[in-house]
């Protein structure tokens, strides 16, 4: 064998990741390693890869083992939350191993991009789906447009997890989970920072989930997004300093906001403080709503009234069932992650639905364009979603690069090079993944 690529991670985004490099790693006679914590993710991954592949049941508290792990890679896939790159980094920089996620890039990761370059290191953030996807296909058309020395004056992206709508089942809130479901329930956190008509708009969490505005694709489907994080991070990276208009937002069904919007106001997405004595879901409710559960209860508590709508989609959780808690002193937000999960869950044979659209306003000689780039891809199944293979495919296409020395840049990335994100879009278009285009 030639080297060692180290996949840390084997969850729900794993199943094309894994496919793909299986395949390649055996027909380039390079070793693959599959590490995770949980022994059913790992049986997962061994109905996908190839024989040839190597398994380890590795829990990543251990850093010993980890330590042990990443010494043996030639190359690092960390599918791991968030919380554990930065001791896999600090491996992969004492180790000199490349090292590649789809997670954001955090402050902590920054303060350690001097070494990284000195030892000639490459980590690439951000080359997922979305962060990932949406960066390269932005700048990809972003270029195309300056090429034409048209001006930008708006940009516009967003992207969301769905479900196929032929699967939705009797859920109202039209929404089943198809990533990690932690990240479900505290998206938004925050404050959510973005320019729009000129204007620097704020928008702290409490609100956020009453800002939703509408979308439209093709006319068929019933969209809203809501703004996404900080955008202004990305402008200068975009090269759009100067548009009016730049919001990076997520894609929901029509509704799911002003409902999600009652769970945030009631504090069920509060992940700070741990509750004491809740053992059923109906004791989790009593400590936001006390006595008789109905619509006038909530909008008692709320102050606000309450649409049959919304109160249907609150309804549906079943949130006054006497069933018990698996966990035990947790906090509201893991509280109703666990209660999600059941309400929520992807059936084995639905399917997912990934849709991202960027709407790109430009001016050139006092005409006005509008370009509205669409991906609208959907899953085979629960084990090959959708959501799998938009986050997945970029990551594992990205490592062949950087292994094969086709693209390598010391320091902490994302893809925005076009050397290297032409080529993933294009390699990602065989795949089946690919954005149409229209212009207004």
């Amino acid at each position: 064998m030639k080297g060692k690529i180290v996949v840390l991670g084997a969850g729900k985004s794993a199943a094309y990741l894994i496919q793909y490099l299986s395949s390649w790693t055996f027909k380039n006679e390079v070793a693959l390693l599959i590490a995770d914590a949980y022994p059913e993710a790992l049986s997962k991954a061994k109905t996908i890869a190839d024989p040839h592949c190597d398994f380890l049941l590795l829990s990543f508290t251990d850093e010993t083992l980890l330590d042990e792990t990443i010494a043996q890679a030639t190359l690092v896939i960390s599918m791991l939350p968030v919380a554990f790159h930065y001791r896999v980094a600090l491996a992969c920089i004492r180790h000199h191993k490349n090292l590649l996620t789809a997670s954001y890039i955090s402050n902590e990761m920054l303060a350690l991009e001097n070494e990284i370059k000195e030892k000639g290191l490459t980590f690439l953030f951000e080359c997922g789906l979305d962060p990932g996807i949406d960066h390269m296909s932005a700048m990809d058309l972003l270029a195309r447009i300056h090429r034409k020395q048209e001006e930008v004056l708006s940009f516009i992206s967003s992207t969301g997890g769905l479900v196929d709508p032929a699967y939705e089942g009797d859920n109202p809130w039209q929404y089943k989970f198809t990533w990690n479901p932690r990240n479900v329930v505290l998206a938004g956190n925050g404050v959510a920072l973005f320019r729009e008509n000129g204007l620097i708009k704020k928008i702290p969490y409490k609100q956020l989930f009453s800002t939703a505005r509408p979308l439209s694709w093709k006319g068929k489907e019933q969209l809203e997004f809501y703004p996404n994080r900080d955008s202004f991070k990305y402008q200068e990276q975009y090269g759009l300093q100067t548009v009016q208009t730049f919001i990076r937002g997520t894609i929901r069904r029509k509704g799911y906001s002003d409902a999600w919007n009652v769970l945030v106001q009631l504090g069920m997405t509060n992940d700070e403080q741990v509750l004491e004595h809740v053992t059923t879901h109906a004791s989790f409710l009593s400590r936001f709503v006390s006595g008789e559960w109905n619509k006038q209860a909530l909008e008692r508590v709320l102050k606000i009234s309450v649409s049959d709508e919304v109160w249907g989609k609150i309804d549906y959780l079943s949130l006054d069932a006497p069933v018990p808690f698996i966990l035990q002193k947790a906090t509201a937000a893991a509280y109703l992650q666990e209660i999600l999960e059941i309400k929520w869950a992807l059936g084995r044979e639905d399917k997912d639905w990934v849709l991202m659209q960027h709407r790109i306003k430009t001016i050139k000689h006092g005409i006005e364009k509008e370009y509205v780039s669409t991906l609208s891809v959907k899953g085979e199944n629960s084990l090959y979603t959708a959501m799998a293979k938009t986050v997945g495919l970029p990551l594992a296409i990205a490592a062949v690069c950087v292994y094969t020395n086709q693209w390598s840049n010391p320091g902490i990335h994302i893809p925005s090079d076009p050397r290297l994100y032409e080529y993933i879009l294009e390699q990602l278009k065989s795949e089946g993944v690919f954005f149409e285009e229209e212009e207004d």
